[in-house]
């Protein structure tokens, strides 16, 4: 088996090249931190088993992020049989620092040329076979996001691994070369690369130190640290700087012989769209102008589809699975199927075209690059939290899931950094919070849907600002090391990518539905019924709820228990707020089944569809015909908004979802991260949140509305 590791810096390509090449679906990001852990995928070539390893984007091994140290570990412990450095044309400079080091390490090496229709483009050309002859090894130009060259790659690199491509030796200066030499006479052997092991012992890489330390090699670094106090007395400079400056002149020198720049850079697209999008004052407003536009495009695209999902469910499933049962199986067990968990999970399946799009959207601004360039908008306002923008990636990947917003905080330098920016990504909205806010706003704010989801994501970010603002005041200072971002050129996003991006999100949604969904279904229907034979109104779910429901009376909701019921179970997972209320108004309510035959019914409900896709289609572009907008409220936002006194009352309870417990699956993401104390502490702390936000929301807007 032939082990090959895609090595490069951040957003150079290197997962969007192994899916290509191994037709697999790594999860390609446009921000550094998508890959924190190595990730792999296999495939056969010629007959031989292939393991392309994606490692997290590194600009040096010499690491000052997470993931750098990752890429330094797995290349320095693990016996790859060679190496694909990724490299982005368009920046060649800097990207062959990294190429450098890589080439000390001595392994089969393999220069992948990526984004070279861009390179091109700038009016840049490269003398790609001057390339190959200076560095000993093969170079290929390559397009991922075309798969172009990808075949060329790895006939090459397996190539290299067979006849063992060893990249020629780049000399720095005479004096640096001559103390690498005699470090590399006392060497051990350790399976690194003597002349690797060398420069970073010179370089006093604390990695280096710790392996010297271990194999017991006290005179090794005795050794250099003289060689190191010798370069630094000759040089003047500090060591790390000599090294850095020696490896800058050999590429300089390289860059001269192979590379031919146009007279005149041309201005690119992308700083022309930057000019604006990340303008001091215009770049925060276009940000929440772009976020209104993709949820204006969701719901105006989903609303009749959901409709539609909805009462298929409720009109069509659950007539004919009692209509089946009712011979063979008894009333409780029909019961459980159609009231539980039929209800339950259909409520929550309903939402998945509005999901659909919402990843879509997610997924076409993250591939277009501009989500990059939102955590460089939001880095200002992380400095008054001594929190850098790296902290915003983590918390805009909370907006799609808060359970990999937590684990993306390792890539954060100071635990002081991961405890502030965990304590703040609960109050970023999940997509499993959506459908909540769809359902009440779809039913309370019809005009105005859009406007009053955005004001609940906005409060949550001005929320956890604020949190993690005490947060900063609390906890002591640490140093923390420099934060670097790249921000990629804009470009067309590739639909592959996007799917590629959508699918785990609207996978885990479903299993989610089928699983965690129908469980949560099946309890709550059971606490519904008992004690056997009681009205739900006197179950023990209605008892218990009864109890704590006056509490919420000066948040506006504390008149009926249902409401406040369907939050508890909503910790297993915000979902199940959804499908709780469905379950508990389910099994009150039972709508009688109309007279119409299966074949009937299978023609309306298929002509139905296609008038949902034709409204969802029409709503989109803001073209409304009078027939397709009669739509008959469900029985469950009949129900709603009875229960709800008003709409500032439905505000105040999506406040309060908004705020309160995170779900399980965050909160043991939490204890992961943090520890069992933080766990607890956040645990108690966001429901105390919740019900001050919701009791001033609601009493602020009886005062002045």
């Amino acid at each position: 088996m032939i082990h090959i590791p895609f090595v490069g810096n951040p957003n150079t390509g290197k997962t969007a090249l192994i899916n290509a090449i191994a037709k697999s679906d790594l999860e390609v990001g446009n921000w550094p931190g998508v890959t924190v852990e190595k990730k792999e995928a296999r495939f056969t070539y010629a007959g031989e088993d292939v393991v392309l390893v994606d490692l997290p984007g590194a600009y040096t091994l010499s690491p000052y992020s997470l993931e750098e140290k990752i890429t330094r570990n797995m290349l320095a412990e693990e016996k790859f049989d060679g190496i694909i450095d990724v490299i982005d044309t368009t920046n060649l400079r800097r990207n062959l620092y990294l190429t450098l080091e890589l080439i000390d390490m001595q392994r089969p090496m393999v220069l992948a040329l990526n984004m070279f229709d861009d390179f091109t483009k700038r009016g840049y050309e490269l003398d790609i076979d001057k390339l190959q002859e200076i560095f000993g090894v093969p170079a290929i130009p390559t397009i991922a996001s075309r798969k172009l060259g990808t075949q060329k790659l790895i006939d090459a690199a397996i190539a290299a691994v067979k006849e063992q491509t060893i990249p020629l030796i780049q000399p720095y200066q005479e004096h640096i070369e001559k103390e690498i030499a005699f470090l590399i006479h006392a060497m051990p052997q350790t399976g690194l690369s003597p002349r690797f092991f060398a420069i970073q012992l010179i370089a006093d890489d604390p990695y280096a130190h710790a392996l010297a330390e271990t194999l017991k090699e006290n005179d090794l670094i005795e050794k250099a640290a003289k060689a190191r106090g010798r370069l630094e007395a000759h040089m003047k400079l500090p060591i790390k700087t000599i090294i850095t400056r020696a490896r800058y002149e050999v590429i300089d020198r390289l860059l001269e012989v192979v590379l031919k720049k146009p007279i005149l850079d041309k201005v690119l697209l992308s700083e022309k769209i930057d000019a604006v999008l990340l303008h001091k004052w215009l770049g925060i407003p276009f940000f929440f102008l772009i976020m209104m536009l993709m949820f204006k495009l969701t719901f105006d695209g989903s609303g009749s589809l959901v409709t539609w999902v909805s009462n298929f469910f409720q009109d069509f499933l659950d007539k004919y699975i009692s209509l089946g049962l009712q011979d063979v199986a008894p009333p409780w067990l029909i019961s459980l199927f159609t009231d539980g968990i039929l209800s339950g999970m259909g409520l929550v399946l309903s939402f998945l075209p509005l999901l659909f799009l919402l990843y879509f959207f997610m997924a076409m601004l993250e591939e277009s690059g501009y989500m990059a360039r939102v955590s460089f908008l939001l880095d200002c306002a992380g400095r008054t939290l001594r929190i850098k923008g790296n902290a915003f990636i983590s918390m805009i990947i909370g907006f799609g899931c808060n359970v990999p917003a937590v684990y993306a905080t390792r890539a954060l330098t100071t635990k002081r950094e991961r405890i502030i920016t965990i304590l703040m990504i609960p109050l970023m909205s999940c997509s499993a919070r959506l459908p909540i806010y769809a359902l009440f706003t779809a039913i309370f704010f019809q005009e105005h849907q859009v406007l009053v989801i955005m004001s609940l994501y906005l409060l949550g970010i001005i929320v956890a600002f604020f949190l993690g603002w005490i947060s900063n005041l609390i906890l002591p200072s640490e140093e923390g090391k420099p934060f670097f971002l790249e921000l990629p050129t804009y470009h067309m996003p590739n639909m592959k990518a996007v799917w590629v991006l959508m699918w785990p999100k609207l996978k885990d949604f479903i299993v989610r539905a089928g699983t965690v969904i129908v469980m949560a279904s099946i309890i709550l229907w059971g606490i519904i019924k008992l004690p056997v034979g009681t009205d739900p109104h006197n179950s023990y779910l209605a008892q218990t709820a009864k109890l704590v429901t006056p509490v919420f009376k000066p948040a506006g909701f504390g008149e009926h228990w249902e409401p406040v019921a369907a939050m508890i179970p909503g910790t297993l997972a915000k979902e199940v707020v959804i499908s709780s209320l469905g379950t508990i108004y389910g099994v009150e309510i039972k709508n009688e089944m109309t007279r119409s035959t299966f074949k009937e019914d299978t023609i309306m409900q298929l002509k139905a569809l296609k008038e949902a896709f034709v409204n969802a289609f029409l709503h989109m572009f803001n073209i409304h015909i009078e027939s397709l907008n009669n739509v008959q409220p469900s029985t469950l936002q009949q129900k709603l908004r009875k229960q709800f006194a008003s709409p500032l009352a439905a505000f105040s309870y999506l406040v309060f979802i908004l705020l309160y417990i995170p779900c399980v699956s965050t909160m043991a993401a939490i204890r992961t991260e943090l520890g069992m104390r933080w766990m607890l502490f956040e645990t108690a702390l966001l429901p105390l949140v919740a019900y001050g936000m919701s009791v001033l929301v609601y009493q602020l807007g009886l005062r002045f509305l």
